[in-house]
């Protein structure tokens, strides 16, 4: 690829709209095989991404809210959220200190997620993304690609954790996880929408864990969001009950699940119980309201 036509052709387009990609920039790039994180969590283990990921930030997030909370199987009650939001918002200022993120929380994004299983019960938990919508807005005449602009993940000052500097990676917020509950039963979820996709997966995860959903009625569960920006972001269906215990983690905000712009992220995931697979996405309807479709 990196000496190929369709690279030269690459080349040459950016060159021509001012860039300063080369040949030998595409060459000098390494995709890296890593090992994944493993987190032992209630009787069970999610393997996650390592390194500028999500993956970290939601290991830290599981292990803070098996701290947080005292799970009982069935419908998730007032004490979950509060637990959510409890170990989200530690998770996420220890991600802000420490690791950087320049994304703001309303960015709007271009990312897609899919989860496969097969009929031997082998997974994949795939995320992709431009960053913004529709990335950079620039397409590569020669080729027909859409190019990204995954630069805006660094942070333009200098000096801090996430800063832009040569031969360094951007800390990223996707978040896909494959998993297995104390049951035996194995997942494999992920979503799109920026720094909400890691409390999306997270929820989720507990939903399947610690109460002992079916994937479609973890999928139909409200969720919220605490991704850093001083207050929860709570499922406008949740009860008054839960909306007045999250009160007293910090101010609440109301929404409802909007095709665009969103309040929270778009999952997909896949479970396997025993010799049966089954699938869930959530999508949004013309009226601004999410539903859970079962593949």
């Amino acid at each position: 690829f990196y000496s190929g036509e369709v690279a030269q052709a690459l080349v040459r387009d950016v060159r021509a709209k001012g860039g300063s990609l080369s040949l030998e920039d595409l060459a000098t790039y390494q995709a890296e095989m890593v090992d994944p994180l493993t987190i032992d969590y209630r009787g069970g283990r999610v393997f996650a991404t390592p390194g500028l990921t999500g993956g970290p930030t939601y290991a830290k997030a599981l292990e803070l809210l098996a701290r947080e909370l005292d799970p009982k199987k069935g419908k998730p009650g007032a004490a979950t959220y509060t637990g959510f939001a409890r170990a989200l918002d530690a998770a996420f200022r220890l991600r802000l200190q420490n690791m950087g993120d320049h994304e703001s929380p309303k960015a709007p994004g271009c990312t897609t997620h899919f989860s496969v299983v097969d009929r031997h019960g082998n997974m994949c938990s795939v995320t992709q993304t431009l960053l913004s919508i529709f990335g950079s807005r620039v397409v590569s005449p020669s080729t027909g690609l859409l190019l990204n602009n995954g630069i805006m993940w660094f942070d333009p000052e200098p000096g801090k954790p996430n800063s832009l500097a040569p031969n360094k990676r951007c800390l990223a917020n996707y978040n896909p996880v494959i998993g297995e509950d104390a049951a035996g039963r194995r997942f494999a979820i992920g979503a799109s929408g920026g720094r909400k996709i890691l409390g999306s997966v997270m929820q989720l995860s507990s939903f399947i864990m610690d109460h002992g959903l079916s994937l479609e009625d973890a999928f139909h569960q409200p969720r919220i969001d605490v991704s850093g920006g001083g207050n929860v972001i709570a499922d406008r269906t949740l009860s008054a009950e839960i909306k007045e215990s999250l009160q007293t983690v910090m101010p609440v905000v109301e929404a409802r699940r909007n095709a665009y712009p969103y309040a929270f992220a778009c999952p997909a995931g896949v479970l396997r119980d025993g010799d049966m697979n089954m699938g869930c996405t959530e999508i949004m309807t013309p009226y601004g309201d999410a539903i859970s479709e079962k593949l």
